[in-house]
């Protein structure tokens, strides 16, 4: 099951849609009237946690079930726009140094600047705001007097029931779904974070460095999601290419690591980056995002996310 966020502006609140295999969606509102289902609206509602719960999805699921028979009709999607899948997460982990080839990348640039990266024995990870998450087609805005943007494609996971101090063999029971987040940066605020030893926040969390989607699916649509390519393009040009079996720490024991923090229901945890990045580059200067160019991320099973660089 596919579930997407839409806005409509003058609209009272953004609705959940279904989203079908040949693209169209149809609100979840619009589907239970016309099957006459007594549906709770907070079922239908992306800015509240409760569709995120299992037994929310289930009652989705039930409703999905029944769109052969539903007369609702696809909205236009040209009069909405497409949100990110949750709105509003209470916390946005993004696990560092995950795939083995992008720690050897960050080893060679680290390096060069006299410092030693050893290989992570246990999951690392920064945090990033809600407010830096925005839609899968939605611009993603450089600020002012910065010039060293770079991208990195991650697995994002939602975190459905509410999961504390859980074992990896339990840990997915406690993911709602996927989707697909650009873990944007500023590099050189990023280096600077850094050095100092104090973490990375601002470099990573300027409004729209989060573009996410294009839509939430559910678990029961991914059979593993260790087996899932992953890809990102700039203008057409492929950057990054890699598969999530690669990942060193997969997602149940993200999932388990974290849990410690007592994850709670709408939490994100975005999985790491593969080789790739700008900032690896023999001349990154050249790679860096620049206004007018198009960031497609894509990974298999979950769509893809469009984003012009402004």
């Amino acid at each position: 099951m596919r579930l997407a966020n839409l806005w409509q502006p003058g609209g009272e609140r953004n609705q959940l849609a279904f989203v079908e295999d040949e693209g169209a969606m149809r609100l979840v509102k619009d589907v239970a009237a016309t099957l006459a289902v007594n549906l709770d609206d907070a079922l239908s509602d992306p800015s509240t946690p409760d569709w995120l719960m299992p037994e929310g999805l289930a009652r989705l699921e039930d409703l999905e079930a029944q769109l052969p028979r539903a007369g609702a009709v696809p909205v236009d999607i040209t009069t909405w726009r497409q949100g990110p899948p949750v709105t509003k997460p209470g916390k946005i982990i993004a696990a560092g140094r995950n795939y083995m080839d992008h720690v050897r990348e960050g080893q060679e640039i680290w390096a060069k600047r006299g410092k030693k990266i050893e290989i992570p024995t246990f999951p690392t990870a920064f945090t990033k705001f809600s407010s830096s998450l925005t839609g899968p087609y939605d611009d993603i805005l450089i600020p002012d007097g910065i010039d060293d943007v770079d991208y990195e494609i991650e697995l994002a996971v939602i975190i459905g029931l509410p999961a504390l101090d859980v074992s990896i063999k339990q840990a997915l029971d406690h993911v709602a779904g996927y989707a697909i987040c650009n873990d944007v940066a500023a590099r050189g605020i990023q280096r600077r974070e850094m050095e100092a030893q104090i973490g990375i926040t601002l470099a990573k969390n300027f409004p729209t460095f989060s573009p996410m989607g294009p839509w939430l699916t559910t678990t029961g649509a991914i059979s593993d999601p260790q087996d899932l390519q992953v890809t990102l393009e700039v203008d057409g040009e492929i950057r990054q290419d890699a598969n999530t079996v690669d990942m060193i720490f997969p997602v149940a024991e993200l999932v388990s690591y974290w849990s410690r923090t007592g994850l709670e229901t709408g939490d994100i945890l975005i999985t790491g980056t593969p080789s790739g990045v700008a900032l690896a580059r023999d001349e990154p200067e050249r790679y860096y995002l620049r206004s007018g160019q198009l960031v497609t991320a894509r990974i298999d099973k979950l769509g893809e996310l469009r984003n012009l660089v402004r």
